[in-house]
């Protein structure tokens, strides 16, 4: 199958994670700085190769109800710009309540949140893409 990758987009960082060679399970990678477009790009692309990644899952920030919001705009039309600059499938998946799980298992640890902005960050990630891995199972 492959490695899959999951990004979790933010207007500030892009928290990511990587399956492993069966696509059973999620694990976090790393998370990228937002410094524009082409730094982006670059970034995913360089992971592609390193990585060996053979599909990209991103999540889309709906709203509670499933509606489209500013933030699911802006995705959306960062994912339309990918797909112009990487030669693998870009799955779109709801990612919605992703960050709050994150938040919720370094509260249950005993970590604060607010002190680990990347960690989080790449959490949500895992949760997005091991949440569609355990949909095509």
């Amino acid at each position: 199958m492959g490695k899959i990758l999951g990004l979790d987009i933010g207007s500030k960082r892009v928290g990511v994670a990587v399956s492993d060679e069966l696509a059973f399970l999620a694990h976090p990678l790393k998370t990228i700085t937002w410094k524009g477009y082409k730094r982006f790009v670059e970034e995913i692309q360089n992971l592609i190769s390193e990585q060996s990644v053979t599909k990209i899952v991103v999540g889309v920030p709906y709203t509670l109800e499933g509606n489209v919001s500013k933030k699911t705009e802006e995705v959306l039309r960062l994912i339309k710009k990918l797909r112009k600059n990487v030669s693998i499938p870009i799955i779109e998946v709801d990612e919605s309540l992703s960050t709050k799980r994150a938040h919720d298992v370094l509260h249950r640890v005993g970590k604060k949140p607010s002190k680990k902005r990347q960690t989080i960050d790449q959490i949500a990630a895992v949760f997005i893409l091991q949440d569609y891995l355990d949909s095509i199972r």
